[in-house]
């Protein structure tokens, strides 16, 4: 197994955003998503950065992964949030606290680009405050089914996959069994049903979707963690979420004092 060479992942980047470019500066006038990130991303080995190569994945350091999306940022948050949706809280709470089985199901998929992930835990009525969730699950003989609605979800409606929040059904608000927990869903699963949601402020060119859950089977392998382990999944995860916005963030303000620089260099008055 070769090891991790952070030179070669940089070019790889570098070619990316160079190839990305043009297609985000058309997507973003045309106010649509960018249907060539995931393409490109696969062309250029991008789609499994901090996976582990056990998966397929390049099994890129932290500082490695940050430093690439900071430079993704500078082609445009949009952008950037497919990676933030597809690894940083897709790929990571699977490999963290995924079954061995879940495991071999969605991380190589998700590196060559068979699977796209996203992540599920925000509500219309509950924003991402885990304790105003409504979403529900049951248990069943070969694993449970899920029930609810989630909201503003990146990659939502081009997901094949999403690691989703819900509380055991008909347990009160206040017993001490009402607890959260997480599972990998397959969005094909008969009554998973996603809607695009296109009336956005920013990010024209990402893609972001709501979806309804109505008794969603999940097998029993799909659970992350224990049952009851949902909140320690997600802190978790939003951790390695807020460290991809971060330094994304970083590359949209390279961009910008760039673009500053240039237009202060030619401008007349």
């Amino acid at each position: 197994m070769p090891a991790f060479d952070p030179a070669q992942l940089a070019a790889d980047v570098e070619a990316f955003c160079q190839e990305i470019r043009p297609h985000e500066e058309l997507c973003y006038v045309e106010h649509r998503p960018n249907d060539r990130v995931v393409p490109l991303a696969r062309k250029h080995d991008l789609l499994g950065i901090n996976v582990s190569p056990e998966y397929g994945g390049r099994g890129a350091d932290a500082v490695s992964y940050l430093t690439a999306l900071a430079r993704i940022g500078r082609e445009g948050t949009g952008v950037r949030t497919f990676f933030s949706g597809h690894l940083s809280i897709g790929a990571y709470p699977i490999q963290t606290w995924g079954t061995a089985p879940a495991k071999r199901t969605y991380l190589p998929a998700a590196v060559t680009g068979e699977k796209v992930l996203a992540f599920g835990l925000t509500e219309p009525d509950a924003g991402s405050n885990p304790r105003e969730m409504t979403s529900t699950y049951e248990k069943t003989s070969d694993g449970f089914r899920l029930s609810g609605v989630k909201y503003l979800i990146s990659n939502g409606g081009i997901a094949d996959a999403v690691v989703a929040f819900a509380y055991p059904k008909g347990v009160p608000d206040g017993d001490p069994a009402r607890r959260m927990s997480a599972f990998v869903v397959d969005t094909r699963q008969p009554g998973f049903v996603a809607e695009t949601l296109t009336a956005k402020m920013g990010m024209p060119t990402s893609n972001t979707a709501m979806f309804e859950m109505t008794d969603v089977r999940v097998p029993a392998e799909n659970l992350l963690g224990k049952e009851g382990d949902g909140f320690r999944v997600a802190m978790g995860t939003l951790v390695s979420g807020r460290l991809s916005v971060a330094a994304g963030c970083l590359g949209v303000i390279e961009d910008c004092l760039a673009e500053v620089v240039e237009y202060a260099k030619q401008r007349h008055q």
